[in-house]
């Protein structure tokens, strides 16, 4: 009797999973169209896309290729870096010493931590935890200090002191990648443990996120994993570009790598706070923490005359605005040749996760917002032609004469501005 209750049990489950997977079917009628166009108006390489509806992995579809060149497919195991995607792992991991009364969000990070040090003593005294995983210290980015370069986080916390602000604290937004680098050397300070084996024991096992690295060369040990393609300037031709590696001193901002899968597992603990598998992984304290406005941001769409993105606000490693409505919380993340973006929908209980390999990083937020739309029943917003017309309007503003060669740059390749590496 208890193995043909099993067996009915079992079925009435596969019965439930696929009649929701076949809900999520109809409701994205229309979406393969949609993606086919966007890639081809786009000329992005590869779009890989995953669904998480209440707490499961209901859809994972790539779109074109992880190597554009060997014609190989996306998949739900295929690794992408996650860049500034791992600054909520980041705030997580902080937020689980808040809980464990190791640290506080909002006294002074010096009283818990007596050897960081700002510009001077005024911020030494005030910034706190929250204000650096907030991006509000009123110190900018500073990226040309890390990028590419071989200072380990160490080295790295050391040059805080040095970072002038460049507005008061708490009085703006001003993304800062080195806050987070040093808010994990923060977590190997007071744990005794490198922040990256902090991740795996206390948030990557439990969620069993086997695949999950922190390095290209531990991504390439692995059997499915992308390969960064982008334009040639002022072309459509699409060329390998190279990995960047150098990002171990600078990891706790955006050294993570996962695929769909194991990120569907961040999801759905996210997504119901802080259980995976019936276990409180993380604290609902702390899921709750990072979600939290702690920056108002300014209504950048809504300036250009687009209203369906409103009000929006900065948590901990994570932003948060309306959608039409709807609760949208999100991050993207930006690397030479990948971005991607993870989001979910409180209320309605519906995550997204988006990788699109390229140089194009608004099509990420497109994709996100279409498929949400689909999802909801609501009418379909052309992002797409309006990322494209204002990609264009860039395009032909960087074709002038190359100042430093006196030609036109049609030969140059192209490069990833500074300030949307890591988000």
């Amino acid at each position: 009797m208890k193995t043909k209750f099993l067996l009915i049990f079992l079925c009435l489950v596969g019965n439930m999973a696929f009649a929701q997977n076949a809900d999520i079917q109809k409701k994205l009628k229309g979406f393969d169209k949609e993606m086919a166009k966007a890639l081809k108006d786009w000329n992005m390489p590869g779009v890989g896309v995953g669904i998480v509806k209440d707490g499961k992995l209901v859809f994972v579809k790539g779109y074109g290729y992880r190597d554009y060149e060997k014609k190989l497919p996306i998949t739900a195991n295929t690794l992408f870096p996650i860049a500034s995607n791992t600054k909520l792992f980041t705030a997580t991991a902080v937020g689980l010493l808040v809980h464990e009364g190791k640290l506080d969000w909002d006294k002074p990070i010096k009283t818990y931590v007596p050897a960081i040090k700002f510009y001077d003593n005024e911020l030494n005294n005030t910034i706190t935890i929250r204000d650096m995983l907030a991006h509000r210290t009123g110190v900018t980015r500073h990226d040309l200090i890390w990028f590419k370069s071989t200072f380990n986080r160490s080295e790295l916390f050391e040059k805080l002191k040095y970072l002038e602000p460049a507005q008061p604290l708490r009085q703006g937004f001003l993304y800062n990648n080195l806050m987070y680098a040093a808010s994990g050397h923060i977590i190997e300070i007071m744990e005794g443990k490198t922040w990256e084996n902090y991740l795996k024991e206390r948030i990557f096992s439990p969620l069993k996120m086997n695949s999950t690295v922190f390095s290209i060369d531990d991504m390439k040990k692995q059997q499915d994993f992308f390969v960064p393609f982008n334009e040639k300037r002022d072309t459509d031709v699409l060329y390998q570009i190279p990995y960047l590696e150098e990002t171990e001193g600078l990891g706790p901002a955006g050294s993570v790598i996962s695929n769909i899968t194991d990120l569907s597992h961040w999801l759905s603990a996210l997504m119901n706070k802080g259980i995976f598998e019936g276990k409180q992984v993380i604290p609902e304290a702390v899921v709750k923490a990072t979600m939290e406005p702690s920056t108002v941001l300014k209504n950048g769409l809504l300036d250009q005359g687009f209203t369906e993105v409103l009000n929006p606000v900065y948590g901990m490693g994570r932003q948060s605005v309306s959608y039409r409505g709807h609760q949208l919380v999100l991050h993207g993340g930006d690397l030479p040749g990948i971005h991607s973006q993870i989001s979910y929908m409180p209320q309605d209980n519906v995550g997204v996760i988006v990788f699109v390999i390229g140089d194009h990083s608004f099509s990420y937020n497109s994709i996100t917002y279409n498929i949400y739309e689909h999802l909801l029943g609501l009418s379909v917003t052309p992002w797409s032609e309006r990322g494209i017309k204002n990609r264009d309007a860039g395009k032909k503003l960087g074709k002038g004469p190359c100042k430093s060669h006196g030609r036109t740059g049609k030969k140059h390749k192209t490069v990833t501005p500074i300030n949307r590496l890591y988000g």
